[in-house]
């Protein structure tokens, strides 16, 4: 009873009764697209952050540079005038025994 024409396969549609096979598909991309975004995002935060960090960690290596400096140019200015700064007791020293004579 064949007309001739090769038979179709008995087979199921791909994406399943109704279509809930391509809806999970189409599900799973959005959530993986989501997650990507989410990773993107929070990748860019903290690039931004670390940023921010290098920028700030610049700012202190300069500024402890120049104080570097100031501190020489104070000690060849002192030096200069004969002050007599380096054999000065220390504040430190003095400080403790205000203290203590406070107590």
């Amino acid at each position: 009873m064949t007309s001739g024409k090769p038979s179709k396969p008995n087979v199921s549609h791909p994406h399943g009764e109704n279509g809930h096979q391509l809806f999970n598909e189409m599900d799973k991309n959005e959530q993986y697209r989501r997650g990507v975004k989410m990773l993107q995002e929070r990748c860019k935060a903290i690039q931004k952050n670390n940023e921010r960090i290098v920028h700030r960690l610049h700012l202190v290596k300069k500024l402890t540079k120049k104080r570097n400096r100031e501190v020489e140019m104070l000690k060849n200015r002192l030096d200069r005038h004969n002050d007599g700064w380096r054999t000065a007791p220390q504040p430190v020293a003095v400080k403790l025994e205000e203290s203590k004579a406070s107590e």
